[in-house]
């Protein structure tokens, strides 16, 4: 639903819807009288996620200069991160209740401030809308000199300075732009990367140990209390988050990828180790080392595998069709979200903690191979730049 959103009335629009029924379906989950009703609320957040998350990452790279793309796609992972520590704090002294209604704040508070911004350029652009484009370039980037504001919209668009946006009109609605079929090599094969590495997200395990927090460290015994190690950890991934943001345009997607798999894979092994020796009564003395394994896991996911995903979703997804295969990409990262969720006390229960944090820790090390081999650097190029890497090098292997 959010991919026709997005192409037939723009992501900020889309948000517009988003951030209601966000901020309702808190309000609803507040209210449930029963576990069904209180279901069904969740369903309603899950349905408002898909809308919200897609349009806001893309709307946020729309928005956005190539040389601080990465640090700019990095504020909604940056955002969340402080959500989930933010729920981490009021959840200890809270009612769910009142938590609940406390997280409605938040959405409302987007849609009133969506008002004051200027939609996409970029879907703005991609309908023809050039003035319109020219104007929200002008406010997001306060750029009053015409050359400056030109030069800011050819630079997602992959054309030279000497270009007005005027100019680009027959080359925006050229087939480079708007007839490429969904089906062409060029389009496929990035919606492929980019599925990819939004699955390698969920499948590194990262969402047992934020939803399963409390009881890892009740299964471990940990001397720390509960709840301070969940707010520990949350304060970790916002740090790394914030440390994040500053790395990205600096050493580029590839290595904190390979990074971030490496440090998760170790963690997890780790994490995976420590519950094969309590198991058999030989870790009594590593009461510690649970914890020390998330703050790592935590800190390797928010350096890459939180918000490069993202980013890499806005940069790879040709223009034509990026609404549409956004949503998908989204639903499928929703998708194998709830799938590790669901099974990981299934897994732990079939192969113990051990070898469900091995397995995690498997699959985080695979994605540094795929990464390395696969994956091409994005860092510093405009969309266009990208877009004709694949289709060159698509064409030379054909």
């Amino acid at each position: 639903m959010c991919g026709p959103l997005m192409q037939n009335f723009g992501p900020r629009k889309t948000l517009l819807l988003g951030a209601p029924l966000f901020t309702a379906a808190w309000i609803y989950i507040s209210c449930s009288p029963s576990w069904l009703h209180l279901v069904a609320a969740r369903a309603c957040t899950g349905f408002s996620v898909g809308i919200v998350l897609p349009s806001a990452q893309l709307y946020v790279n729309d928005c956005s200069m190539p040389k601080v793309r990465g640090m700019v796609g990095s504020l909604p992972a940056l955002f969340m991160a402080a959500g989930i520590l933010v729920a981490y704090v009021l959840g200890t002294f809270l009612k769910w209740e009142t938590l609940a209604v406390s997280c409605a704040a938040f959405p409302a508070l987007l849609f009133c401030l969506l008002f004051m911004l200027p939609e996409s350029p970029v879907w703005l652009q991609g309908k023809g809308r050039f003035k319109e484009a020219e104007a929200s370039l002008k406010w997001l980037h306060r750029k009053p000199d015409k050359e400056q504001t030109e030069m800011a919209a050819i630079a997602d668009s992959g054309q030279t300075p000497a270009k007005s946006v005027e100019a680009s009109k027959e080359d925006s609605l050229g087939e480079h732009n708007n007839n490429r079929p969904l089906w062409s090599k060029d389009i496929l094969v990035p919606f492929g990367l980019t599925v990819a590495i939004l699955i390698f997200q969920q499948i590194s395990g990262i969402d047992s140990i934020v939803f399963y927090t409390v009881s890892i460290f009740q299964a471990s015994g940990s001397p720390l209390g509960d709840y301070e190690a969940t707010m520990l950890v949350g304060l970790v991934q916002l740090l790394a988050t914030i440390v994040s943001l500053f790395l990205i345009d600096y050493y580029g997607r590839k290595p904190l990828l390979i990074s971030s798999g490496l440090m998760m894979g170790i963690s997890m092994t780790g994490l995976g180790t420590y519950f094969y020796l309590y198991s058999r009564d030989r870790g009594d003395d590593l009461g510690l080392l649970p914890l020390i394994c998330q703050f790592v896991f935590t800190a390797g996911y928010s350096i890459g595998y939180c918000n490069v995903p993202f980013i890499l979703m806005g940069e790879l997804l040709h223009g034509t069709h990026r609404s549409l295969l956004s949503s998908i990409a989204g639903a499928c990262n929703l998708g194998s979200m709830f799938i590790v969720i669901k099974t990981f006390p299934n897994i732990t229960d079939a192969m113990g903690s051990e070898g469900a944090f091995w397995m995690y820790a498997g699959f985080c090390l695979f994605s540094c191979v795929f990464v390395y081999f696969l994956l091409p650097e994005t860092k510093g190029k405009t969309l266009e730049e990208i877009q004709r890497h694949f289709q060159t090098t698509l064409a030379n292997k054909s």
